[in-house]
């Protein structure tokens, strides 16, 4: 069709009448391109042709003949309706984009979602005409009616957990694909119309819930043929009677097996497996084998698999295996270096010194929100914080850092989470307010992961009976999913897109995975010489980074298979915890507790949920948000691991009362020895016997002011201490920082 010079593209477009028919012909939920002997007549066929002018010879010559283009018949919309009509229909249609469902119609399950969404449909197309709104998806609209209508609606969620059953009925699904492609091979000369083929299909998928094995939920499997019974006879021109008889006899589907004369069967489809006990070719899970080779998700179908990646972050490459990152900037690697943090590219090829002159840290981890870098130096009792760019630290915990062995940030609940001796302890970021999620749950605990949109952490135990745990985040529940053959588990981490977690474990010399509930566990590197001793364990894209106090060093392999280890850097001194820094890694989202109104913390759980706690020393009140100090008025709490009520007469006396010394903080200067009681206006001293003698030898009488008894006046009586009292005497410096 092309002429000298000439480069010319024709595309042809088959647009069908309405009818969901020919998005079935294939395998469920993919929608092909239908071969030529199912076009009709009646599809209009517009011929589309494209001529590139840049290769336009200079010579003239005669315009090429454009094909006609058939006018297309009147159309109950006009151009502005039909395509809000088409923009409103989208969201109906979305349950044939998952392999995973049905494709027949949507999730009977889900009734008050898909209601939902019809809801949804028709205030979106309030602005048009009905008869144009029921032109552009006449079936679809019929079905979502049909589901929605009220008794059949509310018979649907009584029989909810029995319709996910059968929906998720592996034989079922199995079965289905096998009819259909069994008609994909057979029918296209024999099926003259659309409608026949739509209930050819519809049948096959009644069969195979009649031939259903499991005889549980028989009331939802009725619902499902009811349900597809009325599709079938939506249109009286199909003549679609569908046999739901399970004594009639049926024509057989072609089986899979295939076996020869003497005896020796395989299977005629790829995907499958012929078991000779059963005498029967079974499906091949190459999601459960990883034979699949996904780098994120992935999803069995009978005879076959896809795969799947997180389209925020990732797009699936040309292998249609492999995800590839959208955002191509680079990612770095934080390793705690002993008395050193330091940032090295992924290539091994820049380094750069992060924060020097610490004592001993070996837990890091990393803020992406907030560009910060957190790591606890072990010797100088501290937690600190620091932006990457290099700001100067800023403190978070000056207590109790002692034993601490892993931190964790918590990049949507905004929570720094540690393990120390038997406690999964969580704090706010700025260190304010600490409590303990779990107690007594470790005996010699080693290394935390969290997994926050899902509200899950990972913690590992190296003690002698070692385990690795899940738990949520909220402190709600704490199990062991993995208790055997493990002795050292170093390091953990998590794969957020593929749902698994990675451990490394020293003396087994071995890096595993498993999926988040501890099963599919496999070995990825079982080799001493390759992971002598791991430390620390990082995830990104389809790579495992790691420490190895053996080869002091950072290493690089295929998480998959383990394979094309690399050493990126060797380091001079033992290289501790390792985090990888990049935006794609701590996804962006709206977190549970923005809408909670939480007092101090806001800790996350699982299936979204999100609990409002306290720091030590305060209670959650029975609005499930406000924190209250267990102090009364005339007491100051003492926060941090000693959480106390003192008397506010020890206020700033010189001596510390508080662990944290939160009683000595923000004095003005001391005119008295230590122990000995000033008077707020800074006058006189007092020993500790002079206070709260019913006596105010203070000018201002402030040593009573905090007693637990009533305060003598001028005259002699007694008073009670109150508001009133206070402003009567002249505000003074106390005042300004009590």
């Amino acid at each position: 069709m092309a002429r000298s010079g000439v480069s010319q593209n024709v595309f042809i477009v088959v647009i069908p009448k309405p009818g969901p028919a020919r998005l079935w012909y294939d395998l469920p939920g993919i929608i092909h391109t239908l071969p030529s002997h199912h076009y009709r007549n009646e599809d209009p066929i517009i011929i589309i042709n494209t001529t590139h002018s840049s290769m336009l010879p200079t010579t003239s010559a005669p315009p090429p003949t454009s094909p006609s283009i058939p006018k297309p018949e009147p159309s109950p919309c006009d151009l502005i309706e039909e395509a809000a009509a088409l923009h409103c229909i989208g969201p109906l249609v979305d349950y044939a984009a998952d392999l995973s469902n049905n494709v027949l119609h949507p999730p009977l399950s889900a009734v008050e979602m898909t209601c939902d969404k019809y809801n949804q449909y028709m205030m979106c197309t309030q602005g048009v005409r009905p008869d144009c709104r029921q032109s552009r998806a006449p079936n679809i609209e019929f079905m979502y009616e049909t589901i929605c209508e009220e008794k059949l609606a509310a018979i649907m969620k009584e029989e909810k957990t029995c319709l996910l059953e059968v929906e998720n009925d592996k034989n079922v699904k199995e079965c289905f694909v096998n009819k259909t492609n069994t008609l994909r091979d057979e029918t296209p000369d024999t099926v003259s119309t659309t409608q026949n083929y739509e209930c050819t299909v519809i049948q096959a998928y009644v069969d195979c819930l009649i031939e259903r094995e499991e005889t549980t939920c028989r009331d939802a499997v009725k619902i499902e043929i009811s349900f597809l019974s009325m599709l079938a006879k939506r249109n009286s021109e199909a003549r679609c009677e569908l046999n739901t008889d399970a004594t009639k006899a049926r024509p057989k589907a072609q089986p899979l097996e295939e076996c020869d004369t003497q005896g020796n069967c395989k299977c005629r489809l790829p995907g499958y497996y012929y078991e000779a006990a059963r005498k029967k070719c079974l499906d091949v899970d190459e999601c459960e084998s990883l034979s699949s080779g996904c780098s994120q998700k992935c999803i069995n179908l009978p005879g076959s698999f896809e795969c799947t990646c997180d389209q925020r972050f990732y797009k699936l490459a040309a292998d249609n295996k492999t995800c590839e990152r959208i955002d191509q900037s680079p990612m770095w690697l934080f390793f705690a270096h002993g008395q050193s943090v330091w940032n090295i590219s992924t290539d091994g090829k820049s380094f750069q010194l992060q924060r020097a002159g610490l004592q001993k840290t070996a837990m890091i981890d990393i803020d992406v929100k907030e560009n910060r870098l957190y790591y606890a130096d072990i010797g100088a009792n501290v937690i600190e914080r620091m932006n990457i760019e290099g700001t100067f630290p800023q403190a978070v915990q000056r207590f109790d850092v002692d034993g601490l062995e892993g931190i964790a940030v918590d990049w949507i609940g905004r929570n720094l989470y540690s393990l120390r001796r038997e406690d999964v302890l969580v704090q706010s970021l700025d260190g304010r307010f600490r409590q303990s999620v779990y107690r007594n749950v470790m005996k010699l605990p080693r290394s935390i992961a969290l997994h926050p949109s899902k509200g899950i952490m990972f913690v590992t135990d190296w003690s002698a009976n070692a385990f690795i745990a899940a738990a949520s985040m909220d402190g709600s529940h704490f199990r062991k999913i993995i208790t055997d053959r493990i002795t050292w588990p170093n390091a953990v981490a998590v794969d957020i897109f593929a749902e698994k977690i990675y451990w490394a474990d020293a003396f087994l010399d071995t890096i595993e995975s498993c999926n988040m509930d501890g099963s599919a566990r496999r070995i990825i590197i079982a080799d001493a010489g390759s992971v002598p001793h791991v430390f620390g364990l990082a995830i990104a894209d389809d790579f495992l980074y790691w420490t190895d106090w053996t080869y002091r060093g950072i290493l690089r392999a295929n998480k998959h298979s383990g394979e094309n280890i690399t050493v990126l850097a060797q380091t001079a001194l033992l290289p501790y915890s390792l985090k990888v820094f990049h935006k794609t890694l701590q996804p962006e989202q709206v977190s549970t507790c923005a809408s909670r109104g939480c007092d101090q913390l806001c800790l996350l759980g699982e299936n979204g949920a999100a609990t409002c706690a306290c720091g030590e020393g305060f209670d959650l009140q029975i609005d499930g948000k406000t924190c209250r100090s267990n102090c009364s008025d005339s007491q100051i709490e003492c926060g941090g691991a000693d959480p106390k009520c003192i008397s506010k007469i020890y206020l700033c006396d010189g001596l510390a009362q508080c662990s944290n010394q939160a009683d000595e903080l923000n004095c003005p200067p001391r005119i008295c020895l230590p122990g000995q009681f000033q008077c707020h206006d800074n006058r006189k001293c007092l020993p500790p016997g002079g206070l709260c003698d019913e006596v105010a030898d203070c000018a201002d009488s402030s040593d009573e002011m905090y007693c637990p008894h009533q305060t003598k006046n001028a005259r002699k009586d007694f008073v009670l201490n109150s508001p009133s009292l206070r402003k009567e005497r002249s505000v003074g410096e106390w005042d300004n920082f009590i």
